[in-house]
C-alpha cells in the first residue's frame, strides 16, 4: 500500500512528526493525522458432521493455488458477520451461520502491508462446497490431511478452533 504524501481533507504536505510514541504523518494544516492501520478481514472456521474442516484452494493472489480458510475483507458498510457470511458464500457456495470469534491475528502482506484477520466460527448445514469467487477448490479435509497453509495467522486459528 502506498503511503499518503499529501492530506485527503485539504491538499497541503504531510511532515513526518512523534505522535502518541510513533513516528506519524501529520498535516500541519488541519491537524488530520495518518493512522496506519491494518485492513480488517475475516476467516470463516466451518467443519461439516464428519468433523472434516472447510478449506479453499486461492485463485487469485497472494497464494495463488494455496490451501487457506474460505474468507475476505469486510466491506465498509458489513458487520464482522455479514462479512463472514457473504465470503463463505462467495467462496464455497455454502449459507453459514457466523458464531463464535475464534482469534484475530497480523498478517504480514505483500500487497496490503498488513491485514488483520479475525477467525470466525461458522455453523452450517450439511452441503457439499463449490469453488467460486476467489476459489479454485472448495473442500472439506480430514483433520489428519490438512495441506500446508502459507499464512500464518489462518494456521493459528485452525489451530485454535481444533481445541475448542
Amino acid at each position: 500500500m502506498k503511503d499518503f504524501r499529501l492530506c485527503p481533507l485539504c491538499g497541503d504536505s504531510l511532515i513526518s512528526k512523534a505522535i502518541e510514541g510513533r513516528d506519524r504523518k501529520i498535516c500541519e494544516n488541519c491537524n488530520w493525522i495518518y493512522y496506519k492501520n491494518p485492513l480488517p478481514a475475516v476467516a470463516c472456521l466451518a467443519s461439516n458432521k464428519k468433523g472434516e474442516i472447510l478449506l479453499i484452494k486461492r485463485a487469485v493472489e497472494p497464494y495463488m493455488g494455496e490451501w487457506c480458510i474460505p474468507g475476505g475483507f469486510i466491506e465498509i458498510d458489513e458487520t464482522l458477520e455479514e462479512a463472514g457470511v457473504r465470503e463463505l458464500e462467495e467462496e464455497t457456495g455454502i449459507k453459514g451461520r457466523a458464531g463464535d470469534v475464534i482469534g484475530a491475528y497480523i498478517q504480514k502482506s505483500r500487497m496490503y502491508g498488513a491485514v488483520l484477520i479475525v477467525g470466525l466460527e461458522f455453523t452450517i448445514e450439511e452441503a457439499l462446497p463449490v469453488a467460486g469467487d476467489d476459489a479454485r477448490e472448495a473442500r472439506f479435509t480430514p483433520l489428519d490431511s490438512i495441506p500446508d497453509i502459507p499464512l500464518e495467522s489462518h494456521r493459528k486459528l485452525l489451530r485454535k478452533y481444533l481445541q475448542l
